[in-house]
């Protein structure tokens, strides 16, 4: 019996099953997270895009894009991420980049020192600075915003960049409780930070096209800086 089982034909169809099975699962998977964020969209009067895993519109009356991309150079390395951005609508000039990236994402020869520091040295030593406008420290010093900023350490990639907050997480969620608790910390800092900045002259506000960054297939999304 176990001869047949360990010959050509016996392999062979042992790989063709394990194929199918693990085919399956990946469908099974994907069908999921559709549903998800379909769900998820639907229940915040959401658009999600019909061949691609992309939300956006207005999420407590605030811009939002929230889509998967794939970063690493191939092979193994290559992943799927979930990248969130926030507008901030002006509470930060559009100059002011600030970003964190874990150790262990980092791309190999993209470290770039900078000199600006924040003059917080937990922060200094998360964040990496550049474009600091005297009205931006004193926002981003602010107690509530300065603890939920550090709370944002545990995510791939967190950056302030053009005005928008970007927070990208490696894999996809598979439900709408899984979503929502991605967008509850980051939308937490950007109601902080509207709240830490000085009141904004009266205009008549101008929406900029959440596409305005780099694409989110690019292996850095909304930030020239890799």
């Amino acid at each position: 019996m176990l001869s047949g089982v360990f010959s050509p034909l016996g392999i062979l169809a042992s790989l063709l099953v394990l194929g199918a099975l693990v085919l399956a699962t990946l469908f099974e998977l994907k069908r999921r997270q559709r549903a998800a964020w379909e769900a998820f969209a639907k229940a915040h009067g959401l658009s999600i895009a019909e061949r691609r895993m992309e939300v956006q519109g207005r999420y407590q009356g605030r811009p939002l894009l929230l889509a998967t991309g794939k970063r690493g150079a191939g092979g193994k390395k290559r992943h799927t991420v979930t990248v969130l951005r926030l507008d901030l609508e002006g509470a930060l000039p559009a100059d002011l980049l600030l970003e964190h990236e874990r150790p262990e994402d980092k791309l190999p020869g993209a470290a770039t020192p900078r000199e600006e520091l924040l003059g917080d040295a937990e922060l200094d030593a998360a964040f990496q600075v550049e474009g600091l406008a005297p009205e931006a420290r004193p926002v981003i010093l602010d107690p509530g915003v300065r603890q939920r900023l550090l709370g944002l350490k545990g995510h791939r990639r967190v950056s302030i960049k053009g005005g928008w907050l970007q927070v990208e997480q490696r894999g996809v969620p598979a439900s709408p409780a899984a979503l929502e608790a991605l967008l509850r910390a980051p939308h937490d800092l950007t109601r902080a930070i509207a709240e830490a900045a000085p009141a904004l002259p009266a205009t008549s506000p101008v929406e900029a096209p959440l596409h305005a960054e780099a694409p989110l297939d690019e292996e850095r999304p909304g930030s020239g800086h890799a």
